[in-house]
């Protein structure tokens, strides 16, 4: 079942992650996603510039009928997948049931997305 958040996060990013220790992206931009094994970081609407609405759910029930920006695995050893900010808000906690998930992320803007859609398999 999809889930919607509106958020306004610091920075202007969210964490996706399966719930344990992280290999934190570095020394890549984040345009609009920075990956690692079991971390990635998505770039969300400039905060300055208003809120983001996000949206998670199964990629088939939430693919909005274009390309997806982003398609990657994810680990998630502990079958879950966690969208945090960095802040450490818990803004969705999907069960998934695989500890390799396959991840599409889909936005409304190249570099200031007012949505984002995260797609799980």
């Amino acid at each position: 079942m999809a889930r919607k958040a509106v958020i306004c996060p610091s920075n202007s990013l969210v964490i996706v992650s399966g719930g344990g220790p992280v290999d934190v992206p570095e020394d890549q931009p984040i345009e609009p996603v920075a990956a690692s094994p079991s971390c990635l970081l998505v770039a969300c609407m400039p905060e300055v510039d208003g809120d983001t609405e996000l949206t998670m759910g199964s990629a088939a029930e939430v693919d909005p009928g274009y390309a997806p920006g982003f398609v990657g695995e994810l680990q998630t050893p502990r079958l879950r997948i966690l969208v945090e900010t960095v802040d450490d808000e818990v803004v969705f906690d999907q069960p998934v049931c695989s500890a390799v998930t396959q991840v599409r992320i889909w936005f409304s803007h190249p570099r200031w997305p007012e949505k984002v859609v995260i797609g799980v398999d």
